[in-house]
């Protein structure tokens, strides 16, 4: 009995190691970002901070985070 009970735990954990290393060599191709991501990135942050500038929110955005970061000190 405890030798079956072994034999099943030996072929489960064989099956689990060849799911996982099967999927992480599927994996291996992916090489991280490409430049074109890096540059919609890019695009996108300059954008928001062409809204911001352009909206004037820089003074209203400065002051909530001072009042975010007073409550959590606990500042003025």
């Amino acid at each position: 009995m405890a030798k079956d009970i072994t034999l099943k735990a030996y072929l489960a954990l064989g099956t689990w190691r060849d799911t996982v290393v099967s999927r992480m060599r599927r994996r291996a191709g992916d090489s991280g970002a490409s430049i074109v991501e890096y540059g919609g990135l890019l695009v996108i942050v300059a954008l928001i901070v062409v809204a911001v500038r352009g909206l004037g929110l820089q003074g209203i955005i400065s002051g909530a985070i001072s009042n975010a970061v007073a409550s959590i000190t606990g500042g003025k």
